[in-house]
């Protein structure tokens, strides 16, 4: 996993990866939320700055830093 810096302000639009989260409720859905790794911690973590709320239409601008299991981090396409 690469950790990218860049110059410009991070964003959904330039995000390089993509965080998978599962929704659970009757049924259960598999999406992707776009995000920049921040930072890989020591154990194996990886902090990352998620944009989007449930993978919701107009919900884009909505940003927050997680701490999740590198396996769910993978490059976008």
């Amino acid at each position: 996993m690469s950790i990218e810096k860049t110059e410009q302000e991070p964003t959904a639009a330039n995000a390089p990866h993509r965080l998978i989260c599962q929704h659970v409720c009757r049924w259960t859905k598999t999406y992707a939320m776009p995000c920049h790794v921040l930072k890989a911690l020591p154990d194996g973590r990886l902090k990352v700055l998620v944009f989007g709320d449930r993978y919701w239409k107009g919900r884009e601008h909505v940003q927050r830093v997680r701490y999740v299991e590198a396996g769910r981090v993978v490059a976008a396409e």
